[in-house]
């Protein structure tokens, strides 16, 4: 079985919430997308229903959305697609889900400023590290809580790497 990734541009419908099991700290929300289109003929701009999947991440992607997004904000998501169901009035219901490797803003109809984790600084190359990157560069590999497992290492994206003046 192949597992099917997709890239999502929509808005957070619901607030973000915590979750906590035993693969640690979690976030589940709602993202609603719209397909858009212009009319020529009518000279008009037309949307198409929204669809709303259920996005679920885990660990420092799961802190990160925990304070950084809420209900609105444009958001790009990106993970696994997965085909969940569940009951309801005793029949399954059948409902997508993504599985997010990646949750960021949409640059398109916001802005952001970036604040690196301490994982993500100590990542850094040092031509780009600041003094309290360096003091937290310093600390044990326990207190970075920068294990290999991390979704910046998973996709390859690391602090600095490709960014102006990082």
């Amino acid at each position: 079985m192949s597992a099917i990734y997709v890239t999502v541009p929509g808005r957070i419908a619901t607030q973000p919430e915590r979750l906590n099991s035993t693969k640690g700290t979690g976030a589940k929300f709602r993202v609603a997308t719209t397909e858009r289109w212009f009319d020529r003929t009518a000279d008009a701009w037309n949307d198409a229903q929204p669809v709303y999947l259920t996005v679920t991440c885990w660990r420092q992607l799961a802190e990160s959305v925990l304070v950084s997004l809420r209900v609105g904000d444009p958001v790009v998501v990106h993970g696994k697609l997965v085909n969940a169901s569940f009951e309801r009035d005793g029949r399954v219901e059948p409902r997508l889900e993504v599985s997010a490797a990646a949750i960021g803003p949409d640059l398109r109809w916001c802005t952001a400023a970036v604040t690196r984790t301490r994982a993500a600084a100590a990542d850094a190359p040092p031509s780009a590290l600041t003094a309290s990157a360096t003091a937290t560069m310093a600390a044990s590999p326990a207190e970075r809580d920068d294990g290999p497992a991390g979704p910046e290492r998973r996709l390859g994206v690391l602090a600095g790497e490709g960014a102006v003046g990082a």
